[in-house]
């Protein structure tokens, strides 16, 4: 695939993971493939939801997979940064910008990244290193009773 159909599958993915409940997405991802939504996530403790992000190139285009994840607000997001990506560069980023994560992966030592999804709304990742490189989104649904705050883009 080429980079502009890359691109245009994520954006896919993310426009219909925005349309649908999050425990639909949750019932769907789990037959779906990784690019289109995150696998259920497992619970390590109550209110914890752990995703595995994997960053790799595909005809020549870098990304982040899962591209979209989905958790309700209040969550605590546990994420397992690993970086694949072939290639004499060994280090890629990954930063949510609203969640102040920043973190650089180096190729062979996975990162571990904790934070509470205190926010609603829609907010990107992507590798702070390498601009270029295709991100992704955060969906962080409202949860009742608790404030939401404008959607971000």
């Amino acid at each position: 695939m080429h980079k502009a159909m890359l691109k245009t599958m994520a954006v896919v993915a993310a426009v219909a993971a925005l349309t649908l409940p999050i425990a639909t997405r949750i019932a769907m991802a789990q037959g779906a493939a990784p690019s289109a939504a995150a696998p259920a996530p497992a619970m390590d403790e109550p209110g914890t939801r752990s995703f595995t992000m994997v960053s790799v190139e595909v005809d020549d285009a870098k990304i982040w997979l899962p591209s979209v994840i989905a958790v309700e607000q209040g969550d605590k997001v546990k994420l397992t940064l690993k970086n694949l990506v072939p290639g004499a560069v060994n280090q890629h980023g990954f930063t949510i910008p609203a969640y102040n994560v920043t973190e650089v992966v180096t190729r062979g030592e996975p990162k571990t990244v904790t934070f509470v999804a205190d926010k609603a709304g829609v907010f990107p990742f992507s590798c702070q290193l390498h601009p270029a490189h295709i991100g992704g989104s955060l969906i962080v649904e409202p949860k009742e009773g608790m404030k939401p705050a404008s959607l971000t883009r």
